[in-house]
């Protein structure tokens, strides 16, 4: 309640000073208001930069975000990119925490790529590289900052590219892996983006094979190495250190149908009709998480999960559609968000199973969706 009697009180300040916005609150020295805003809710600074340009200045500034994180007051908050058609350019929705419906949050003016862009999570925001402009690939790189809902233009890559692979390591730098097309090299192949700079630079990596498309990555070593999969099952890894691509034994079946792949102790994949699966680094088999049969049985026929995402270090989300409904043939977007436990085996991991925290309609649409992204930051 505190956070909401702090915006009231800023409010009723608000209306008492004068333009220039002098009074109580504004005395403060800066580092005081800033620790008390740490301790309010998310929420409560969204409305109270409503309430005058200096106060939104100040509820969305990074150094606040910052403090907050420190004092451990942050919450995970998710963010989807969706088209949702027939409108031709996607956006980003955040999912409303106490009404749990998704909630649009930005517009951009600039023409986004219609497909083939890949994703790269930051504490701050979300960057989204290359992609599809006019059918071609394209050089274009924006960052969708999570604090006060803008896309920003950054630095475009030397190579265009679309279904291209983004990783980041130590927090620092963005590796892109591919998405060349047929100008690939070993060359080219790999660009890597400094986040401190603001620079691309392309590095040279020797290949087993040109071109290599990455099908799948993860984030190894405390984000040190990554972790891939082709479009042919073979599996590498990279390390920035020496910039080879070494080659595993272990062969991947099916990568077509091993989808969104995340790391949480074991790998974790969607798979076809509804399912999750799971494995450990060093094994090729996929087995089944356990303990979605509910839903399966609820959505018999519509179930069909077409995004996996980490939510929480706990927790994470799936997304599917049902089936179109009513004579308007209204279409509805569900999301759920899962706790992940493990059952011990006779020789380590047995089982692993979920528990459905929550379900539900999170958005309603009489068109066809496109959901491209899905991502949770902590806010």
């Amino acid at each position: 309640m505190k956070g909401r009697f702090a915006i009231q009180g800023c409010i009723q300040l608000e209306l008492k000073t004068t333009r220039n916005e002098t009074g109580l609150w504004w005395s403060l020295p800066d580092d005081v208001a800033v620790d008390i805003l740490a301790h309010v809710s998310r929420l409560d600074l969204v409305a109270l930069a409503m309430v005058s340009r200096r106060h939104r200045f100040v509820s969305e500034s990074h150094n606040l975000r910052a403090w907050r994180f420190q004092m451990g007051s942050v919450e995970p908050y998710l963010y989807v990119y969706m088209q949702m058609y027939p409108d031709p350019s996607p956006r980003w929705f955040v999912l409303h925490p106490v009404q749990r419906r998704l909630k649009p949050v930005h517009s951009s003016l600039l023409p986004a790529p219609e497909a083939g862009s890949c994703f790269v999570q930051t504490d701050w925001g979300i960057y989204m590289i290359g992609g599809l402009v006019n059918g071609k690939p394209t050089t274009e790189v924006r960052f969708f900052d999570c604090i006060n809902h803008t896309v920003y233009r950054v630095t475009s890559m030397k190579m265009a590219r679309s279904g291209a692979s983004a990783s980041l390591i130590d927090k620092k730098k963005i590796y892109v892996f591919g998405g060349c097309w047929n100008v690939a090299d070993s060359s080219n192949w790999v660009e890597v983006f400094d986040m401190e700079t603001g620079t691309w630079d392309l590095l040279f990596v020797f290949t087993p094979k040109m071109p290599l498309k990455i099908q799948q990555s993860v984030v190894l070593d405390g984000d040190k190495n990554v972790y891939a999969v082709d479009e042919d099952g073979e599996t590498f890894s990279f390390s920035p250190s020496n910039c080879i691509l070494v080659t595993h034994v272990i062969t991947e079946s099916n990568p077509e149908n091993r989808n969104d792949w995340l790391l949480a102790e074991a790998l974790f994949c969607r798979g076809v009709g509804g399912r999750i699966l799971w494995r450990l680094l060093n094994e090729n088999v996929w087995k089944e998480v356990k303990g979605l049969e509910e839903l399966q049985k609820q959505h018999c026929g519509g179930f069909d999960i077409i995004k996996l995402c980490p939510f929480s270090a706990q927790r994470v989300g799936i997304f599917w559609e049902a089936p179109p409904q009513g004579p308007d043939q209204i279409l509805e977007l569900w999301y759920a968000e899962l706790s992940l436990t493990r059952r011990q085996g006779a020789e380590g991991w047995g089982e692993v199973w979920v528990n459905i925290e929550w379900s539900g309609a999170v958005l309603s649409h009489s068109g066809s969706l496109n959901l491209l992204c899905a991502a949770s930051l902590y806010a």
